[in-house]
């Protein structure tokens, strides 16, 4: 009886572990939006440590320009 169970229970584990590893229809899309979000973090996080030295950079380019 208890070892009928066990095989059923391990059998039923087994199926849906087999299932998840071959099903690979949202893994790509989650993958990819986590890298992107990843960059976007850590460019987020570069312009803040360099953001005066950017806007000072951007400033100077901006009052460069002349209109003739």
């Amino acid at each position: 009886m208890i070892k009928s169970l066990v095989n059923n229970m391990s059998a039923k584990v087994n199926s849906i572990v087999r299932t998840a590893v071959k099903e690979e229809r949202g893994d790509t899309n989650f993958i990819s939006i986590l890298i992107i979000l990843g960059i976007v973090i850590i460019l987020a996080g570069v312009f803040m440590a360099f953001k005066d030295q950017i806007v000072g950079q951007v400033q100077n380019i901006i009052n460069g320009f002349t209109i003739s």
